[in-house]
């Protein structure tokens, strides 16, 4: 008798689930495509250490702070080491398009050849979007489906919580 509950409370529980998922865009596709998006210039903050370093917190808030300056402008990513825990060494750049940040000094530029990029859009809620490696992994199996050179630099331009660019690009 009390098993009945206890099942359709199991099931109430689990439709709440997947109706939350759907709703949060869970089930959103990553739609991945070939681009040319010319030459890609950032001016930004270059980071190494620890993601618990204070520095690395000042970096990202300098660098939201001037795109909140500019309503076009969007935080640009690049990790080249992610850490896997919380004392483990990171490297990251995080920077705007480098016209937005023109009279501002002590920014690290870097440019880019995105003439043959690999573009995914992700649109979801941050607590459903899926991880870095799963997104690399589908442009990296869109390249080699469509002949394309595997990218070794994965730009993520972040336009919203809930809507973030990835840019795979051959160095």
């Amino acid at each position: 008798m009390k098993k009945k509950p206890l099942i359709s409370l199991i099931v109430l529980l689990a439709l709440v689930a997947v109706i939350g998922l759907y709703m949060f865009g869970g089930f959103n596709d990553i739609e991945v495509a070939h681009e040319d998006l010319g030459e890609i210039e950032l001016a930004g903050i270059y980071y190494r250490g620890t993601p618990q370093d204070p520095e690395l917190k000042r970096a990202f808030e300098k660098i939201e702070g001037m795109a909140n300056d500019k309503p076009e402008a969007y935080l640009n990513t690049i990790y080249y080491i992610e850490p896997a825990g919380k004392l483990d060494t990171m490297e990251v750049f995080v920077g705007l398009e480098k016209k937005w940040t023109e009279g501002i000094s002590g920014l690290t530029e870097k440019t880019f050849d995105g003439t043959s990029a690999i573009v995914a859009n992700i649109q979801s809620h941050r607590f459903v979007m899926p991880g870095p490696k799963k997104v690399q992994s589908k442009i990296r199996q869109y390249a080699e489906e469509n002949s394309l050179s595997i990218p070794d630099v994965y730009i993520d331009q972040i336009f919203s919580p809930s809507k973030v660019r990835v840019v795979g690009l051959k160095k």
